[in-house]
């Protein structure tokens, strides 16, 4: 079987999920963003939130449409672009910021939006940085098995947002909600059945639904209630049996 094959499967068992970063500190790296010029990571994301992804212009496969798709979803969302900053880098140190920015369309006559950043990795850290966000890469015959993450970073070096793939259009309105501080209740964060949250995405129809940790939540709420329902009725209940006894003797002394 070829070796190719095989570690591609192997890096499919080993699939990060979204709960494993959400919240999580992004690891600071060196980035180069031309011959002469190179700045940490944090520089970006401490000025204001942003978008990452890596790819490599050598790809022989999804780097290319992956981050044209991207590019196109970005540049139709409404939100301004003095919001956050969009970084694409690269992990592989034969890249340059030009290169990529021609893997994504751009080029002198149609040049990136100004938030629009390309940089390559330098090696100091990248490990870190990589492993921070659950990006997986193996060399392989001169070119890399990897797979595809995104991630929103906020001012304060934490991932608040993951996604692994191209995102559907659900995932890039939560994202861009996100980024215009719009209010999101609840978020689909766990890709699997776990009793104790409180609601559950189902996507076959797109819809969510309540789950046992609602109740677990509401449960003492609603047997507080009722013992206070309950005390209230026998103390109601005893204050009108005293007031009977003693309006009973009182009328038997009128009588006679």
């Amino acid at each position: 079987m070829c070796p190719a094959i095989i570690l591609l499967s192997a890096l499919l068992l080993q699939s990060p999920d979204e709960a494993d970063f959400l919240l999580t500190n992004i690891a600071d790296a060196r980035i180069r963003t031309s011959d002469n010029s190179s700045a940490q990571l944090s520089s970006w994301y401490s000025r204001k939130p942003i978008i990452m992804t890596l790819v490599y212009s050598r790809c022989p496969g999804v780097c290319n449409p992956y981050l044209l798709q991207i590019r196109d979803h970005v540049l139709l969302q409404a939100a301004p672009v003095e919001r956050f900053q969009m970084l694409v880098l690269s992990f592989d140190t034969e890249d340059s910021p030009a290169q990529l920015r021609k893997l994504a369309g751009f080029n002198d006559s149609s040049p990136p939006p100004p938030n629009w950043t390309f940089g390559v990795l330098e090696k100091e850290n990248s490990a870190d940085l990589l492993s921070s966000i659950g990006f997986q890469t193996q060399p392989v015959n001169g070119t890399y098995d990897h797979n595809t993450v995104m991630v929103l970073v906020g001012q304060d070096g934490r991932i608040h947002q993951w996604i692994e793939g191209l995102p559907d259009n659900r995932q890039w309105d939560r994202l861009f909600r996100e980024l215009t501080n719009d209010f999101v209740p609840v978020y689909s964060t766990l890709n699997r059945n776990v009793w104790t949250s409180c609601f559950q995405y189902d996507p076959a129809s797109g819809y969510w639904k309540v789950n046992w940790g609602l109740l677990m939540i509401l449960a003492p709420s609603a047997l507080t209630v009722c013992i206070i329902m309950i005390l209230q009725a026998i103390a109601t209940s005893g204050r009108r049996k005293r007031n009977l006894l003693i309006l009973i003797p009182n009328n038997h002394e009128y009588i006679e």
